[in-house]
C-alpha cells in the first residue's frame, strides 16, 4: 500500500470513504507513477479538496435561482431565467454544459449526463469518451460507473493524460492548483491540505516495511552554467518581474523543453535542495560531456551539510527590551513577550498578529527599532518577529574558525567578535540559501503561496541583498492577513503585494506597498522563504 487509512483521516477523509476508495486509489496511483511522497502529497491535496474529503463523488446540480446567478452569470444573466431552472438538476446540467466539451447541445441532455464525477469532477462527454479509452472500460454508456466504481481512477487518469507529476516533482503548487482547478479557488486550503499530507507521509515513510518511494528526483542534468552568474526566469524574457533565482558558473541544468520565444529553453535545476522549472538564455549552456556520470558535478559543487547549531549570545536577558537603543546583538529578552504556541493554523497566525502587535515598530518609544544616523534595523526587527514566532533567523552566526571547531564535534562558547559575528540583512540572504534549509526554512517563489503560508501561521520573509555590499540589503515579514489589511492580488487571485511588516526607513507594523521593493535595481538578488 502506497497510503494508508490514517493518512487520509489526517486529510479529513472519513473511515467509510476511506475503505470505499483507498484500494483501487492506491493501485491506480502505483500503476501511473504517483509513488514518490512529493507526487502523492501534491495529488492527495487536489483530490481531496476537489471532492470535499471524498464527500461528492457526483457534481450536484441543484440550485437556487440566486446561486445560479452567482455561479453561472453567464448562462443565467437574469432572474426570470434563472428561477425558471432552479431547482431543475437536469436542466440546469443540460444548459450549463451543453454544446461544449464535447457535449451535443441542450437538448440532448448531454451536458447533465456527463456533469462531474469521480474525485477530480470528470465532465464532459469528450472527457468520459477520453477516459473510457485510457481505463479500457465504455463509460460513455454508462457515465455512473465514474461515480460508482472508477472514481479514483478518473482522477489519476486527470493527473496522468495532463502530466501532473511534472509540476508535483518541482514542489509548484500554484501551477497545479491552476491545472487542476483552472485558477486558484480555494488555494489555501489546498496548500493547507499538502502541509497535512506531506507530515502524514513523513510518518508512513518512517514505519517499517512501507512502499513509498523516495522522492528521487528525475533531475537529469545535460548543461552547465558559462557566465559567473546566469538568471532563471519564470518566464522567457528579461524583466525584473520574472527574475527567480540566479545560477553561479558551473551549475548544472537540464533542459526540459523549448520556449516560445526564440534563443530561450525552459530549464530543470535544483535550487535549495528543491527541484525548480524556469528559463533562461540557451547562449549560455553549454553540454555536459557525455562521458561524465551525470548529477556528479551537482553533488559536488552544493555546500556542505550544515552544522545545524544555533548561535545566541545570552538569552532572556531582561535589559534587552524594546524601548533600549542598544544590545541589538542579543535576542529580545523582556518578561512577558508574546510566543508563538499553537498547534492550528488559526491559532499560530493570530500569535504572529500579536506578536506584530507587541513589538510595534512604529511606537517612538520602541527605541530598538528607530532609523538613527542613517542606520536602520530591519535585521533586529526580522530577528525579533522569528525569535518570537519559535523559529531560528540569526542575529549573530559562527566565525569560519567556529565553524571548523564545530566540524570537529566541538560546541564553542557563543563570544561576541571571537566565536560569533552579527549579520546585516545582506548576510542574513546568504545564511539563508546557505543554510536556512538546515534550519527549517523553505523557499518560495511566489507571493501568492508566501501570503498563503503567513495566513496559515508560518514565518514568512523577504529578503534582498544590495549591489553595493557597502550598503544595507532589506529583510521584511509577511505577516497574515487581517480584516484591515489584506494581500493585493488581481483578477486571477494571484498576489502582487503581500502583507508585510517592518523596522527600516519606515517602520511599520501593517502595509501593503505599492511597489515590488525587492525588485528596485539597487538589489542584485532577492528570496522569498517560510518557516512552518
Amino acid at each position: 500500500m502506497l497510503i494508508t487509512r490514517d493518512v487520509l483521516a489526517k486529510l479529513g477523509v472519513s473511515g467509510a470513504a476511506a475503505d470505499t476508495h483507498l484500494e483501487p486509489l492506491n493501485a491506480a496511483m502505483a500503476a501511473h507513477g504517483i509513488d514518490t511522497s512529493l507526487r502523492i502529497a501534491h495529488f492527495l491535496a487536489q483530490v481531496v479538496h476537489e471532492s470535499g474529503h471524498f464527500r461528492h463523488v457526483v457534481e450536484n446540480m441543484n440550485y437556487s435561482a440566486d446561486r445560479l446567478i452567482q455561479v453561472f452569470p453567464r448562462y443565467f444573466p437574469n432572474r426570470e431565467l434563472a428561477q425558471s431552472y432552479a431547482g431543475k438538476p437536469e436542466k440546469i446540467g443540460s444548459r450549463v454544459y451543453g454544446a461544449r466539451m464535447g457535449n451535443r447541445a441542450e437538448a440532448s441532455g448531454d451536458g447533465y449526463r456527463y456533469r462531474g464525477r469521480g474525485l477530480l469532477q470528470l465532465t464532459g462527454r469528450s472527457n468520459y469518451q477520453a477516459f473510457s479509452d485510457w481505463a479500457g472500460s465504455d463509460v460513455l454508456s454508462d457515465p455512473d460507473q465514474v461515480a460508482s466504481r472508477f472514481a479514483p481512477h478518473s482522477a489519476v487518469f486527470y493527473w496522468d493524460t495532463r502530466k501532473l507529476n511534472r509540476l508535483a516533482d518541482t514542489d509548484d503548487i500554484r501551477q497545479l492548483t491552476r491545472a487542476v482547478n483552472g485558477g486558484l479557488n480555494g488555494f489555501a486550503e489546498r496548500r493547507e491540505l499538502l502541509e497535512k499530507a506531506r507530515d502524514a507521509l513523513r510518518d508512513v515513510a518512517a514505519s517499517p516495511g512501507n512502499s513509498i518511494a523516495p522522492d528521487t528526483s528525475p533531475f537529469k542534468p545535460g548543461h552547465r552554467v558559462v557566465p559567473p552568474q546566469l538568471n532563471l526566469r519564470t518566464a522567457p524574457r528579461t524583466s525584473p518581474a520574472t527574475w527567480m533565482a540566479t545560477l553561479d558558473e558551473g551549475s548544472e541544468v537540464q533542459v526540459v523543453g523549448g520556449a516560445d520565444r526564440a534563443g530561450w529553453v525552459r530549464v530543470r535545476v535544483i535550487l535549495n535542495g528543491v527541484m525548480r522549472e524556469g528559463y533562461v538564455a540557451d547562449t549560455f549552456l553549454a553540454p555536459l560531456p557525455v562521458a561524465r556520470t551525470r548529477g556528479a558535478g551537482l553533488a559536488a559543487r552544493r555546500l556542505p551539510v550544515s552544522l545545524a547549531v544555533q548561535a545566541h549570545l545570552q538569552q532572556n536577558r531582561p535589559d534587552i527590551t524594546r524601548k533600549r537603543a542598544g544590545g541589538w546583538a542579543y535576542p529580545l529578552g523582556e518578561a512577558g513577550r508574546p510566543r508563538r504556541s499553537g498547534a492550528k493554523p488559526q491559532a499560530k497566525a493570530e500569535q504572529l498578529l500579536a506578536i506584530v502587535e507587541y513589538l510595534d515598530s512604529a511606537a517612538p518609544a520602541h527605541a530598538r527599532y528607530q532609523p538613527r544616523g542613517g542606520t536602520t534595523y530591519c535585521n533586529i526587527y526580522a530577528c525579533d518577529y522569528c525569535y518570537l514566532a519559535g523559529v531560528y533567523l540569526p542575529r549573530v552566526w559562527w566565525t569560519d574558525l567556529a565553524l571548523q571547531r564545530l566540524a570537529t564535534g566541538e560546541v564553542p562558547a557563543a563570544a561576541y567578535g571571537q566565536t560569533v559575528r552579527e549579520l546585516n540583512a545582506n548576510a542574513l540572504h546568504d545564511w539563508l540559501d546557505d543554510h536556512g534549509t538546515h534550519f527549517g526554512w523553505h523557499r518560495e517563489f511566489d507571493l501568492t503561496t508566501l501570503q498563503a503560508a503567513a495566513n496559515a501561521g508560518e514565518a514568512c520573509l523577504i529578503v534582498g541583498k544590495r549591489q553595493d555590499l557597502n550598503r544595507s540589503g532589506h529583510i521584511v515579514a509577511v505577516v497574515p492577513e487581517s480584516p484591515g489589511f489584506k494581500a493585493l492580488r488581481d483578477a486571477a487571485l494571484e498576489v502582487l503585494r503581500p502583507v508585510e511588516s517592518q523596522a527600516g526607513v519606515n517602520n511599520f507594523q501593517f502595509a501593503v506597498n505599492r511597489t515590488a521593493w525587492w525588485r528596485n535595481g539597487k538589489f542584485q538578488s532577492y528570496a522569498f522563504w517560510r518557516h512552518p
